[in-house]
């Protein structure tokens, strides 16, 4: 299923840096370094954060790859200090999606790109029912289309991606 999410990125030019919300278990951030981004990779989990310093210290120490401890909706970045945001999998996950969605605008120079859970992926590929995730998809895609997102779906994940000027 992520090896769809990383192909369908494949297409996207994301620049030269990029920001890493919800960095999680490191699939997004390994992949993004493989590309030969530079990474400020962010999440709300101080374990998670050690788990990737860990994994991935060798691009900490070369200045590739910058750790944050911080919520969607607070980034620890000046205005446009990366190329661009990507979420892998975490929206749902998201207190406020709209302030989530304002802060990746406001970090980003080039693109905003988001990919969640479908519902029909539900206690199959995540714990959370496709309830749980119904309802986070509508909220949002409300939200994104309000901001000037374009929405796509595909069987098992959507996608909201924002290109600036």
């Amino acid at each position: 299923m992520l090896d769809e999410v990383f192909a369908d990125l494949d297409s996207l030019d994301l620049g030269q840096s990029v920001v890493d919300i919800g960095a999680g278990f490191g699939y997004s951030t390994r992949y993004l370094l493989s590309r030969g981004l530079r990474v400020c990779g962010v999440d709300v989990d101080p374990g998670v954060l050690s788990s990737l310093g860990a994994a991935f210290g060798e691009f900490v120490k070369a200045g590739l790859l910058k750790l944050y401890l911080a919520s969607a909706e607070h980034l620890p970045l000046r205005d446009g200090e990366c190329d661009s945001a990507v979420s892998i999998m975490a929206l749902h996950h998201f207190k406020n999606v709209e302030a989530a969605l304002r802060e990746m605008l406001r970090v980003a120079k080039k693109l905003v790109v988001v990919y969640d859970w479908a519902p029909s992926t539900g206690g199959v590929t995540n714990p959370h029912s496709p309830a749980e995730l119904k309802a986070k998809m509508e909220e949002a895609v409300s939200v994104a289309k309000r901001l000037g997102f374009e929405v796509a779906y595909a069987e098992a994940w959507y996608k909201l991606a924002k290109r600036k000027a």
